[in-house]
């Protein structure tokens, strides 16, 4: 009788390695397959992470910076027809447009602040921050700073912001569309094309990422409050709170000696 045992486990033998052969084929395949899927996934994510990096960081297209901001989101109080001295201390007030005291502290120290920057004998900035609409529920100070950012496209921005804190000053109450657009410009003097330019800009929200940045900005600073004036990491005082006592006259000469004092 014949024995077909050999040929039969040689087949069989056949039969298994082509099998291994085949799965280690079909494993090969899937693994390229799934490790291509977590590339592709790393590759979305990354483009993810940069794009909303880079869309916090810079405005849309249609959003523009005013002509006077400076690199910390705020707007500058620019001299006039007279250049700062090379060492001239740099004041930095941090406020909000509806904040009673900074209504107060600009109607006292705001005029001998200007003739300081007008005289070049501080360069001084302003930072607005808008904490006050989330706790009545408004936007009044985000449409006020919006506002003043507009006026400082038509070389109004210091006029606009007395003008405006002289209007909490007396009211105490929030803005409206026509007073941010109409009534308050007429008091700061934007008239004929300015005016126009400056409700297009006001309507069309065109420093809505500026003012954002400016409310980020006050977050991160670790300021707590609002008014705040700092030279440097040095913030002013202007009284004492136990004793109530004055420490800083609202003169230029007395606010020339606490701004150099805490330049020092």
């Amino acid at each position: 009788m014949a024995n077909n045992a050999g040929p039969s486990r040689r087949e069989a033998m056949r039969l298994k390695a082509e099998a291994e052969e085949a799965r280690a084929r079909r494993n090969s395949r899937v693994l390229w397959i799934s490790l291509s899927a977590v590339a592709v996934a790393v590759v979305v994510i990354l483009a993810l992470v940069i794009s909303q990096t880079l869309g916090k960081d810079t405005p849309s297209a249609d959003q523009q910076m005013p002509p006077n901001a400076t690199e910390q989101f705020g707007i500058e109080l620019k001299t006039r027809d007279v250049e700062p001295a090379a060492d001239a201390p740099h004041l930095v007030i941090w406020e909000e447009f509806r904040c009673p005291a900074c209504a107060s502290r600009e109607a006292d120290y705001g005029p001998a602040v200007k003739q300081l920057v007008d005289e070049g004998k501080i360069t001084a900035e302003v930072r607005t921050a808008h904490f006050f609409d989330p706790q009545d529920g408004t936007d009044n100070s985000e449409r006020a700073a919006l506002a003043a950012a507009s006026a400082d496209a038509v070389g109004k921005f210091r006029e606009y912001h007395t003008t405006v804190f002289e209007s909490l000053l007396a009211t105490g109450t929030g803005y409206t569309d026509q007073q941010l657009t109409v009534d308050f410009p007429a008091q700061a003097g934007i008239e004929g094309d300015d005016l126009a330019k400056f409700q297009e800009l006001y309507n069309g929200r065109a420093f809505a990422d500026f003012v954002k940045e400016a409310g980020d900005e006050f977050s991160r600073s670790g300021i707590s409050g609002t008014p705040t004036y700092m030279v440097g990491e040095n913030k002013l005082e202007f009284a004492d709170e136990a004793s109530r006592e004055i420490l800083i006259q609202p003169t230029p000469e007395d606010m020339l000696r606490a701004i150099t004092e805490a330049n020092s």
